[in-house]
């Protein structure tokens, strides 16, 4: 990747694709068309980001507002909280660019392996959260149901769609009662009810 590409020239590349990406699809979205939008020429996308799905990844990623490892409120129920509330924010526009690439993905393998390297470092946050949990002393150890926190997390945010069509889009009410109902029980919390997210650490 060449380092002669400015910055702000990439930011809007990537502005380009992710509007491309919400508006067509991923399947219809073309380096070509994301070239022409942009005024820069295919070859310099493709020596920028090898291929279009590690583009579009990055796109997607860059645009969605969702940084979990920011998030570091003292308390297992606020960092879980804050998680939500930073997924229901953007969740209307995520939602379907998300639910678009995975389908996308099953027939594309390089795209299902740049989206899981993107993913990575946010798993991995969820993680420090449960990790930071115990060591105050808020879970005695870590729980087995750890290690499925981003399965959950992602099924309560894309479920709705999926299973009750556009009306179906989550708000912060439904994660915040997904984390009393589901989430906190099954890694062993006994905090009850709806919590109050605390601040995003700088």
């Amino acid at each position: 990747m060449s380092s002669r590409f400015p910055a702000q020239r990439r930011r809007q590349v990537l502005d380009a694709a992710r509007a491309l990406v919400a508006e067509r699809g991923f399947e219809v979205t073309t380096v070509e068309a994301v070239a022409a939008a942009t005024r820069t020429s295919k070859a310099t996308l493709y020596r920028q980001w090898g291929d279009k799905a590690s583009l579009v990844v990055e796109a997607v990623s860059a645009g969605s507002g969702i940084a979990i490892g920011r998030i570091d409120t003292g308390t297992l129920a606020g960092d879980l909280g804050a998680v939500a509330d930073m997924l229901a924010e953007r969740a209307s526009v995520n939602v379907p660019i998300v639910l678009g690439i995975a389908r996308a993905g099953q027939r594309d393998p390089a795209l299902l392996a740049a989206l899981s390297a993107r993913l990575l470092p946010e798993i991995d946050a969820l993680r420090a959260i449960v990790t930071r949990a115990v060591v105050r002393g808020e879970l005695p150890a870590e729980p087995p149901a750890a290690r499925y926190l981003q399965h959950m997390l992602t099924g309560a945010l894309l479920a709705p769609s999926l299973l009750e069509g556009r009306a179906g889009a989550v708000d912060a009410r439904h994660l915040h009662d997904y984390l009393a109902a589901v989430v906190l029980p099954a890694l062993g919390s006994g905090q009850p009810g709806r919590y109050q997210a605390g601040p995003v650490a700088d």
